[in-house]
């Protein structure tokens, strides 16, 4: 989208009002605010909202907001040693990082907290650092501890130092805050003597200053005193460089409301709506290595009329992801208890979600949806992952059925194999490394290999859709080998007629006429599509 604007700016007394460069005659931030209050309606919509999807706009990156106070890191010391490995982990790979201390009410804006810092103010980040002590006196502050984790961060009103104009009084009055302007190189911490030490000694323990404005803090007043940290992340998907490289996927959807069963069905709110929230757009992805991970963004649209209701969002948005049949081809209508959801993200009225994690092997099906059906709106949604994972659309409800399968035999049933586990395999050559391989009218499909097991656990799911359900569906389990042919280990055929529910069976696998060893699967057969 393209904004169009002039060079002319608010000012006030020959000032300019809102944010302005440090550096004389440099005007480009004021003009690219300028745009983005355009694009907002005012200049007045840009005091609502969240400071998260503002970091995404200008960067292009992918937010996460962490609770500070909801998660308790200021009691569970566990917490904060993690978190702090994130933050030197996030400032290793260029995040931008800002934490704020959150408002209640409009009036709360701007003022002190009783330490001294601004409330509803974001506080950047610009550096993370584990100090060690030695043999200096600090270590009689920090009870004796050899390392501590300390945060820099930069006040927003620059430098902080009260103007000429103001009364002598105010600057008593600043004196009093423990995180006072005019001290804020210096941190009381939870120990009075903190704010004593020396530049010298703080400087030579690599606690330096680079702006004005900057002051370090303990992680442990970080956390106690700050109730949301935001970490904008900017992800690397250029091949032709060092670092490590990210695959990206865009897709952009829809919620939208139409006849029932029709492609224009497209909201049927969240997992809590059991009968209809499988209407909802469906992406798949595929994971080929043992585990991956993954990053995924999900972003709605704004509002219609963003000016009536500035910052609010338009609906409260979430996500799951389920583990999918290993060759499933189109939309998910029924999820069995086979089919396990892997990731869910509550929903919550803002812009953006985030996940970042790990996946193994296997088809994933992502759901998007509103909290309530038929609430409509667009949405983009962007996956990260080192390789490519193939992400896509799903649009089609099953095989054709018309005019067009007249080149084929018109499937007649559907038929979903859930291998569980097998019992008592075994090779005459020692050490076992498992795995199916199931046939259905010449589609073949096979389960991961399990390793050094005679007991292995899959829980891997397949569906086939059937013509000729007179023939049975084949199970053949093999041992692989590195070098040498596979080793047949035995198989047994499921006839699978309808059952119309996932039946679970023991199946012996049979090998010149001999049991070698157990099959535990469920099986579901239908002559309606849309149950599985």
């Amino acid at each position: 989208m393209d904004v169009v604007i002039d060079d002319m700016l608010p000012t006030c007394d020959n000032e300019l009002i809102f944010t302005q460069s440090s550096v004389q005659n440099e005007f480009w931030i004021p003009l690219v605010e300028k745009a983005y209050a355009k694009l907002h309606g005012s200049y007045e919509a840009l005091e609502d909202g969240h400071l998260a999807d503002a970091l995404v706009d200008f960067t292009g990156g992918v937010s996460e907001t962490v609770d500070l106070k909801g998660n308790d890191y200021s009691e569970q010391e566990e917490k904060r040693t993690m978190l702090f490995e994130k933050l030197l982990e996030e400032v290793r790979d260029h995040s931008v990082m800002c934490s704020l201390i959150t408002i209640s009410s409009p009036s709360e804006m701007g003022k002190r907290t009783e330490v001294g810092l601004f409330q509803g103010h974001a506080y950047a980040i610009t550096s993370v650092k584990k100090v060690k002590m030695g043999e200096t006196s600090l270590r009689k502050l920090f009870q004796g501890r050899e390392t501590f984790p300390m945060v820099r961060l930069r006040d927003p009103r620059g430098d902080g130092r009260i103007s000429t104009g103001e009364s002598k009084s105010n600057d008593v009055e600043e004196a009093d805050y423990a995180y006072s302007t005019s001290q804020l190189t210096r941190l009381l911490s939870r120990n009075p003597e903190w704010s004593k030490i020396k530049d010298t000694e703080r400087e030579r323990l690599g606690l330096t200053l680079d702006q004005e404005g900057e002051f370090w803090m303990p992680l442990e007043d970080f956390v106690s005193n700050f109730s949301e940290l935001i970490i904008c992340r900017l992800f690397n998907t250029n091949i032709f460089t060092v670092s490590r490289t990210w695959h990206e996927v865009v897709i952009k959807g829809e919620w939208c409301i139409g006849a029932k069963g029709t492609s224009q069905d497209r909201s049927g709110g969240g997992p809590t709506f059991t009968e209809t929230y499988l209407r909802n757009p469906q992406y798949m992805f595929d994971i080929k290595k043992n585990e991956e991970e993954i990053v995924i963004q999900m972003l709605q649209d704004p509002p219609i009329v963003p000016h009536e209701a500035p910052g609010l969002q338009r609906h409260l948005i979430g996500f799951i992801v389920i583990k999918a049949e290993e060759n499933r081809k189109y939309r998910l209508h029924e999820q069995w208890h086979y089919l396990p959801t892997v990731i869910a993200v509550d929903h919550i009225r803002r812009r953006e979600l985030y996940y970042r994690g790990f996946l193994c092997r296997g088809r994933y099906i992502l759901v998007p949806s509103t909290y309530r059906p038929e609430e409509i709106g667009g949405h983009m949604v962007r996956m990260f992952s080192d390789s490519d994972i193939h992400f896509r659309v799903l649009k089609r409800d099953g095989p054709r059925t018309g005019l067009l399968s007249c080149i084929g035999r018109k499937p007649l049933w559907v038929t979903v194999i859930n291998i569980k586990s097998a019992e008592n395999l075994a090779t005459k050559t020692g050490g076992c490394n498992p795995y199916c391989v199931i046939s259905c009218e010449g589609k073949k499909s096979r389960t991961p290999i399990m390793r050094n097991t005679s007991n292995p656990l899959w829980n891997s799911s397949f569906v086939f859709y059937r013509s000729s359900t007179s023939k049975p569906v084949t199970i053949k389990v093999y041992s692989h080998r590195a070098v040498l042919k596979d080793i047949f280990l035995g198989q047994v055929g499921i006839p699978a007629p309808l059952n119309h529910e996932p039946t679970l069976l023991r199946a012996e696998l049979m090998m010149d006429e001999n049991t070698e060893g157990t099959l535990e699967l469920y099986v579901l057969t239908d002559d309606n599509f849309m149950t599985v």
